[in-house]
């Protein structure tokens, strides 16, 4: 475990790194991404082998294509868009105010960041998000998860092999430490977690006016249209809900199905889900609720609402497993909102499902909670699509799809109200975590320049009166 001690010591070797070099190169910013994606390639085997012995059960593909493998695509994406978004950007200006004076924008670092990682995703979003950092010419420390020490650790040994300190480090520690880690006087700060502690993690860096991105999650909904309630869809979001145990901040929280087409959208899904896993418990694709805790937290979610009345399906009859803290598709029938299955963001793979009687009440509903990182919607009908995409407020939208819009590296990802704050990914990303500097060069011709010479005269009124121009 890393001492606050050690912390101050890579802190201050950023810091000082920082100062004498506050501009790296191209060159120098693509080795850092080179490097990492090396640390990637090298270790693949030993992500998949940690990560497998911190859930207990974690499909190796999974592994391969969203934690080490998300890693690697936001990288090589960046390699190849760098050199553009490095360029100033130059601005016009009214040369009848301005003559020949320049104005441009210049992209610059920040200088030292932290980033607080999640145990959902313990190599994925320790470091896809460290790509977009040091493509912005940054120094970077991360705090690995408490929750899966065998990752954390192997991250740690990871990138002390690759890099230098004062240019890329990893930290672990317990709760004393990552409280410790948020009161840093970092130049921003990245936090990935739930809302409770997020609001810990503001509240400590407010100490030091530290800017801060908040990648949250919430109750994210899909919205099942007429058409949406066919094989293949109702398919698509059942093995997307299951990802990963569903624990990811981007999965399908809870669905809305016409009601109308209730009875079908169940069939189908009991039919599916049994199709693709006559056995999931055991099942190698399984993942394991990453702790007791956790299992026990989502088991009690089922336990009230059965309680309530609830009408509660197993889509293939399996029990949940405790030993192997697995859970299998469970679906919660029109429970209450005042149930915890509608109130906690469940990140299990036990998904509410409600009716809605029309699109517009639908909308209204899923825009009276708290808002969420994303939402979805499943259909063919494109008024009804175009309706979803303008008027619900979250942080993304996907349409027949889940999660991607989070995890392609040319869109932007964040939350928006309680989901979250700034952004990580494309573009945005990399200005998230930079400077845009304005640069204002003044010409010896400006006349704004001229009207501002004491005393005032003439053209300073002139000046003043285009400013109010006589309307009659």
């Amino acid at each position: 475990m890393t001492t606050n001690t050690e912390l101050n010591e890579i802190f201050k070797k950023q810091k000082e790194a920082f100062a004498n070099n506050s501009s790296p190169s191209l060159k120098e910013r693509i080795d850092r991404l080179q490097r990492l994606e090396a640390a990637m390639m090298k270790n693949r085997i030993a992500f998949q082998k940690t990560i497998r012995e911190d859930f207990g059960a974690h499909s190796q593909y999974v592994t391969d294509l969203f934690e080490t493998g998300g890693v690697l695509g936001r990288g090589r994406h960046l390699q190849a868009t760098l050199e553009e978004w490095m360029r100033p950007v130059n601005r016009e200006l009214n040369s009848t105010v301005h003559g020949s004076s320049t104005a441009k924008v210049i992209r610059q670092p920040k200088g030292v960041m932290g980033n607080m990682a999640p145990w959902n995703f313990p190599i994925e979003c320790a470091l896809v998000m460290v790509n977009d950092m040091l493509a912005a010419g940054n120094r970077v420390i991360v705090k690995g998860a408490e929750l899966t020490p065998a990752t954390s650790s192997l991250l740690e040994e990871v990138i002390k092999s690759e890099f230098d300190e004062d240019t890329l480090a990893v930290v672990n520690g317990d709760t004393s430490f990552s409280e410790y880690f948020s009161t840093m006087p970092w130049d921003h700060l990245t936090y990935t977690g739930g809302e409770r502690v997020a609001k810990l993690v503001m509240n400590a860096a407010s100490i030091n006016l530290t800017p801060v991105t908040l990648e949250l999650g919430g109750k994210n909904p899909t919205l099942f249209t007429n058409e949406g309630v066919c094989e293949l869809l109702v398919e698509r979001f059942l093995f997307n809900r299951v990802f990963k145990g569903g624990q990811v901040c981007t999965s399908p929280d809870y669905a809305m199905v016409p009601e109308e087409h209730l009875e079908t959208w169940v069939n189908l899904a009991k039919n599916k889900w049994s199709e693709m896993y006559p056995n999931y418990i055991g099942h190698e694709d399984a993942t394991g609720t990453i702790n007791d805790h956790h299992f026990n937290r989502i088991m009690n979610y089922i336990d009230e609402a059965k309680e309530a009345g609830c009408e509660v399906i197993s889509l293939n009859g399996e029990d949940p497993d405790e030993s192997l803290r697995q859970i299998p598709m469970i679906i919660i029938i029109n429970p209450d909102d005042s149930l915890s299955v509608m109130q906690e963001e469940i990140f299990g793979p036990v998904t509410a499902v409600k009716t809605y009687s029309n699109i517009d009440s639908a909308i209204n509903y899923i825009n009276s909670k708290p808002r969420p990182l994303a939402a979805y919607l499943v259909g063919r009908e494109r008024e009804m699509i175009q309706n979803f995409e303008e008027n619900i407020i979250s942080g993304g939208i996907g349409i027949n799809v889940f999660g991607l819009q989070g995890a392609e590296p040319c869109l932007p990802f964040g939350g928006i109200g309680n989901s979250g704050m700034g952004c990580h990914s494309g573009h945005e990303g990399f200005l998230n975590y930079t400077h845009s500097k304005s640069v204002f060069e003044c010409g010896d011709d400006s006349p704004l320049m001229a009207s501002l010479k004491g005393p005032y005269g003439e053209i300073t009124k002139a000046f003043s009166d285009a400013v109010f121009p006589d309307i009659n």
